[in-house]
């Protein structure tokens, strides 16, 4: 019984330098210190910005609509579509007091935007026939809300 005295003397006098105000803002460092940093080291994993990733998906899902979209124009026939992001997903978060505004994940986030389209190429075997270059010009540029300046239409081989 007196060693789990002792016991328990030794680990409460190893804690005592707790008992100040400088040490709980010491610990309080610490423990924001391993928050911050705590797990990245030595994962040898490399982070990939979830921005990238999120603009790829949109950019590969949007061209899939878009070729099966334009495959239902008469005359087109076999369609490939490629988009280009003139710009990547935006986050937009709330701004804190004193109009501080939080990024990198923190605050609260207010909405999503999606990427910037910046042009569109569809090649397809109508794509020759004057026609159904104005009709897919019309509708990527109504679809997509951007200037017929923005997309090429091209016959395919």
């Amino acid at each position: 019984m007196a060693d789990e005295k002792q016991k328990k003397g030794g680990i409460l006098s190893a804690f005592a330098f707790l008992r100040g105000k400088w040490s709980l803002l010491l610990l309080g460092v610490l423990g924001l210190a391993l928050l911050l940093f705590g797990g990245t080291a030595g994962t040898g994993e490399k982070n990939t910005a979830p921005e990238e990733d999120a603009g790829e998906a949109y950019r590969v899902a949007m061209e899939e609509e878009l070729t099966a979209l334009c495959r239902q124009v008469r005359g087109a026939g076999e369609v490939s579509v490629f988009l280009t992001l003139e710009s990547g997903v935006r986050y937009v978060y709330a701004e804190g007091k004193n109009g501080v505004s939080f990024s990198g994940g923190q605050g609260l986030l207010l909405r999503t935007d999606p990427p910037k389209i910046g042009g569109v190429s569809v090649v397809c075997s109508g794509g020759d026939d004057p026609a159904v270059r104005e009709t897919l010009t019309a509708m990527l540029s109504a679809t997509l809300g951007i200037g017929s300046n923005r997309i090429f239409i091209a016959a395919k081989k």
